[in-house]
């Protein structure tokens, strides 16, 4: 079966069998549809491939919404006004971005849009990253993770995509010399086998509606750069086609979840965590310093460590304050 299958936009609809995601092509991506065709999946599914125009792409992107499809955006063309422009209007989202610096114009978007409720910023270098972006990321409480920390673990970008519903994968995050784009002149960033990886963790979402991904080669551009973009493709639909959906709050999954109660000393302070059998993702509960209920919160296994240690996790202390401003 041909896994990546060319339709037009007018076809898209809820009848199209198995169909695990809709790739739209903005530009010249020949070459890196070329290298997809070359892979093989590890189980049946359909992307269903949309070649298109910027102008077309928020009415594509709304009709993938309406399906109930996430959809998949390879941009060799950028419009940054186009993109940001088929982002929800009004209406709160969250949001991912892996970019090498503050630079990004999405961050920039996030950062100042009031209607972004939770984001996170992942794979920047300090020194590309101005303590102003830095300062308006914390102060509303986006998470942040860099460079070394997802290098020393890069399961820890999972909690922070598990919710998600637009990722933007800026590709000059992948170092020069993994990805040689001519303008990519960053001689640090990700190995070429950690920007897979993130994209299988970005296909495990449970929110996912767009995922982005921009800085793609064009014609005439080092044919390791499309094949690189392919495979990262290939990750992310992998990771869509193995994923399971679960929710903790539902009580009719309860049976699918352990709760851990990890005692925080003397003074009877408890962290309840909750791991699912199936899945073997994490959460932990956060009740409001205001008692307005509790808050079911992702997080890794390194957090459930961390408080079986004794100490209070990074995480949840994030949590609990940006809870109390609530």
């Amino acid at each position: 079966m041909e896994n990546f299958e060319n339709i037009s936009a007018g076809a898209l609809s809820s009848a199209m069998p198995e169909c695990l995601a809709v790739m739209v092509n903005l530009g010249d991506c020949k070459g890196i549809m070329d290298s997809l065709h070359q892979t093989f999946p590890t189980r049946g599914y359909k992307v269903y491939v949309v070649d298109s125009s910027m102008e077309k792409l928020s009415r594509i992107l709304l009709r993938c919404r309406e399906i109930g499809v996430p959809a998949i955006v390879n941009c060799s063309i950028c419009d940054e006004a186009t993109i940001i422009a088929s982002l929800p209007q009004g209406e709160p989202y969250s949001a991912t971005v892996t970019a090498p610096g503050s630079g990004n114009p999405f961050l920039e978007h996030i950062l100042n849009d009031k209607h972004a409720t939770d984001a996170s910023f992942m794979g920047f270098q300090g020194y590309y990253s101005s303590p102003d972006s830095l300062e308006r990321l914390r102060s509303r409480y986006f998470e942040e993770l860099r460079l070394g920390a997802m290098r020393e673990d890069i399961a820890l970008v999972e909690p922070l995509l598990r919710n998600s519903g637009y990722t933007f994968i800026d590709m000059k995050s992948v170092r020069h010399a993994d990805y040689p784009l001519p303008s990519n002149p960053n001689p640090n960033g990700l190995y070429a086998e950690e920007i897979c990886r993130l994209a299988r963790y970005a296909g495990f979402g449970l929110e996912t509606k767009v995922i982005f991904l921009h800085s793609l080669p064009k014609e005439g551009d080092p044919q390791v750069c499309a094949r690189l973009v392919a495979e990262t493709i290939w990750h992310l639909c992998e990771g869509m086609a193995s994923n399971i959906s679960e929710d903790p709050n539902n009580l009719e999954e309860e049976g699918h979840f352990v709760r851990k109660i990890v005692g925080m000393g003397d003074n009877g302070e408890e962290i309840v965590f909750i791991n699912s059998y199936t899945t073997d993702r994490w959460w932990m509960e956060i009740s409001s310093p205001q008692g307005k209920g509790t808050h079911i919160v992702p997080c890794s296994s390194a957090d459930y460590r961390t408080a079986c240690c004794g100490e209070i996790p990074m995480r949840w202390l994030f949590f609990y304050q940006k809870f109390a401003l609530l």
